[in-house]
């Protein structure tokens, strides 16, 4: 059972799913500000420019790949002119996400989200007409489990 009674905002009256007002939200932005002074410098800078640092850091690690997915497997396309950057690359894989790595010489391994669970074995990868194509078979066997849910009211 989870304690519901520790949060005490049906006995205050107190709703924490309300918006704050403007004065509220300055109160609790001072008390911040006071607590992290140079953390919440450079994340307003970082706010106010998103664009910026998103750009560049995506110009950096970008290998513009294409994600797709058919009824049975998962597709990643990556285009690549220079076919000599195969021998370093190493495609390592989960449930839900590729990884790859050593391309373009870079360090840090490239991480490719997944749309849908895949399979453990079966993966292939096959470079043609410039294009790395990954091919993983799509894992179909789901594996849920069900969550009771509780009604917490008391009837009157």
């Amino acid at each position: 059972m989870f304690p519901w009674n520790f949060f005490g905002f049906n006995k205050n009256g107190n709703d924490p799913f309300k918006p704050l007002t403007d004065g509220q939200l300055q109160k609790m932005m001072d008390q911040l500000s006071n607590m992290f002074p140079d953390y919440l410098k450079t994340f307003a800078q970082q706010a106010n420019n998103p664009k910026e640092n998103t750009q560049q850091r995506n110009s950096d690690l970008e290998i513009n790949e294409k994600v797709f997915e058919t009824h049975d497997y998962v597709y990643i396309r990556i285009p690549i002119v220079d076919e000599s950057v195969l021998k370093a690359v190493k495609i390592y894989y989960s449930l839900n996400k590729c990884i790859i790595d050593g391309f373009k010489g870079k360090d840090t391994p490239y991480s490719i989200i997944l749309p849908a669970t895949v399979k453990k074995k079966g993966a292939k990868a096959i470079y043609r007409d410039n294009v790395l194509e990954i091919k993983i078979p799509k894992s179909l066997d789901w594996q849920m489990s069900e969550i009771n849910v509780d009604n917490m009211e008391q009837p009157e």
